[in-house]
């Protein structure tokens, strides 16, 4: 089997799809793309069996022809080379010959039937979001998601999709993101799913990546489909229960302050040349309307001081400087809520003023 392929048309679709593939795999397959042509539509697959990523797209060749090939080693020959340069691919049983130009290339090939591939969906129960909004809610919570945690559930990232909106919450067991947005899903029973890390990295990707206005979510017990006019991302779930996470968020306000959010990152990030590395640790002191900032390490110290709002009682308190820098860099307004626990061993709560969409919860340490 011969056939014909432009570098423009196989180098955008196969970037989306590549980074799916591991540099170990436990199959060989699992190292190659599956290239489809059927009806002028060009379709490239890659998969690990935990994610699946199927992007299509429209081109003159009318022939029909379906084939695997070693994903890496294609997108490096074709990486440099000029968008409209003709690639001739010569498809034997085992092995395809590829000629650009006065250049040939052989790379090993398998059964196409043989490249394995994630349930389809099986009914139309899909809910319509908003590409911005979901890329948001993704982007953020997910920085608060664990990483390599044995507790399975803090790997990744929680979904609550009900009648009336859509609730997004990561943790890594020190602090917790929780996004709501307002969604009316018609006819949609409560579904909770829990998303690996990798899926998300993937969906953010193709979120940043893609133009479209509406993307599609679905939902079945044990995969996640996001579904773009032309890309469809298919991932396992996590098969773990996600704990009950309404508990940790304060819910007695008496030490709400009022803090300008620059300011405080701003002091923050100054403060972070001291920190110690392996606590990461910053004393926070709210004294007489004033926050004053502290952080040591061998190399010397570091004192930082901003106005406050709305508080007068003086507070003592420590945090993973990290943590508070990341969220301060999630928030929006110029001033934030920050509620302190009456006690060291619970919560607080930072969130922007007059918006509730994203709450975020950081639990203090002992310095």
């Amino acid at each position: 089997m011969n056939i014909q392929l432009s570098v423009k048309e196989l180098l955008e679709p196969l970037q989306t799809v590549i980074s799916v593939i591991e540099k170990k795999q436990t199959l060989p397959i699992l190292a190659h793309v599956l290239i489809q042509l059927k009806n002028n539509l060009l379709t490239l697959t890659t998969t690990d069996m935990e994610i699946e990523i199927k992007t299509s797209q429209i081109i003159k060749n009318k022939e029909k022809i379906s084939f695997t090939i070693y994903a890496k080693d294609l997108i490096n020959i074709i990486n440099k080379l000029p968008e409209n340069t003709i690639l001739n691919f010569n498809i034997n049983f085992r092995k395809i010959n590829i000629k650009v130009n006065k250049n040939s290339f052989e790379l090993n090939t398998f059964k196409h039937k043989d490249f394995p591939s994630l349930p389809k969906i099986k009914n139309k129960n899909i809910i319509k979001i908003k590409r911005k909004i979901l890329k948001n809610l993704i982007e953020n919570t997910s920085f608060s998601m664990g990483n390599q945690d044995i507790r399975a559930y803090l790997n990744g990232l929680y979904f609550e999709i009900n009648k009336n909106n859509i609730i997004v919450v990561a943790t890594d067991g020190h602090r917790l993101s929780i996004g709501k947005i307002k969604q009316i899903n018609n006819s949609f029973n409560k579904k909770t799913v829990i998303l690996p890390r990798k899926s998300i990295l993937e969906f953010s990707k193709l979120l940043n990546k893609n133009k479209n206005e509406e993307i599609n979510i679905y939902t079945s017990n044990n995969y996640f489909y996001l579904i773009t006019n032309n890309t469809t991302i298919i991932s396992k779930l996590i098969n773990s229960k996600f704990p009950n996470y309404l508990p940790v968020i304060p819910t007695d306000f008496n030490n709400t302050i009022i803090i300008n959010r620059l300011n405080f990152l701003n002091s923050l990030q100054q403060a972070s040349i001291f920190v110690e590395k392996r606590t990461k640790g910053v004393k926070l002191i709210f004294k007489n309307s004033q926050l004053y900032i502290f952080s040591n390490s061998e190399r010397g110290q570091a004192k930082t001081q901003i106005k406050t709002k709305n508080f007068n009682k003086k507070i003592e308190i420590e945090f993973n400087i990290n943590y508070l820098i990341s969220i301060l860099e999630k928030l929006s307004t110029n001033e934030i809520n920050m509620i302190i626990p009456k006690e060291k061993n619970k919560s607080c709560l930072l969130h922007s003023m007059n918006d509730d969409i994203y709450q975020y919860i950081v639990m203090p340490m002992r310095l």
